[in-house]
């Protein structure tokens, strides 16, 4: 909220309860998150943050590789495009060239047209997959 500058409003939107969260800690100090919702199109990764203190330092990747670790099905986000070549870099393609505002800032559909990712970490204390077919507000990795 307060390092893209966007309203409160917009970034609690009341799905937290039935999506599941990614919380990422360096040591006792949590890093990093992304959020993984059903939608109609597949499985969403949201919300994917890393603290300014943390970034380039590896932190993105692993919650996205662990998140890809984690589902099944269609998977896209909604890149900023800022941040094209992270994702780009990671495997996800663009939809097309559409680009469009998501709370004020400019974003594209990427989706990641690859099987199931590997874990990049010890994921041992998360369910060992969540498939898009199964995926419902009991399903949480980690609050």
């Amino acid at each position: 909220v307060e390092g893209q500058g966007v309203p409160e409003a917009i970034d609690f939107d009341g799905q937290d309860g039935s999506c599941s969260h990614l919380l990422l800690f360096d040591a006792t100090i949590p890093v990093g998150t992304t959020r993984i919702r059903k939608t109609d199109k597949g499985m969403k990764l949201e919300r994917i943050a890393v603290l300014p203190a943390y970034r380039k330092k590896g932190y993105g990747e692993l919650l996205v590789k662990a998140a890809l670790s984690k589902v099944t099905g269609t998977i896209y986000i909604n890149a900023q495009v800022a941040s094209l070549g992270f994702y780009e870099h990671l495997g996800f393609v663009r939809e097309d060239k559409t680009t469009f505002l998501e709370a004020g800032i400019p974003h594209t559909v990427m989706l990641w047209p690859h099987d199931r990712g590997e874990a990049p970490l010890d994921t041992s204390i998360f369910p060992a997959t969540v498939d898009s077919e199964d995926f419902d507000e009991d399903s949480t990795f980690l609050s």
